[in-house]
């Protein structure tokens, strides 16, 4: 049936290292990745933690919405998960420092500070 696609070969131990990084039980890394799951993007995935060791063991490639949820999960770029020039030594002094998925800004940039503007409000008439 034709050639199956190439896979990454460190995306299983790149997947290992995320949980690791993060203090995970295989429960609790797929409860985490259905949670961010559904919160991105409305989907609902039941995955069981058997899948997470399948992930991590190679037997299986995780989807696109999953390999996503691990990198939010990690802050790290998805590139740098399926990346295989991307070693895994670099790949863990990445892990949580790459992007802050909750501002959805680079992790190592802080926020500016916030110009108040002190502009007249202006009420309709009829309005409190």
């Amino acid at each position: 049936m034709g050639n199956p696609r190439p896979r990454p070969h460190l995306l299983p131990e790149k997947l290992l290292a995320i949980r690791t990084f993060l203090n995970f039980g295989q429960p609790d890394m797929a409860d985490k990745l259905q949670f961010e799951i559904g919160c991105h993007s409305g989907r609902q995935l039941q995955l069981h933690p058997g899948r997470i060791s399948e992930y991590e063991s190679g037997q299986r490639e995780p989807n696109l919405f999953v390999l996503l949820a691990y990198g939010r999960l990690g802050q790290v770029h998805m590139e740098s998960l399926v990346d295989d020039d991307i070693k895994i030594d670099t790949f863990r002094t990445r892990l949580g420092n790459e992007v802050c998925y909750f501002t959805t800004s680079p992790a190592h940039l802080k926020p500016g500070p916030v110009k108040k503007t002190n502009k007249p409000v202006t009420l309709l008439s009829g309005t409190h």
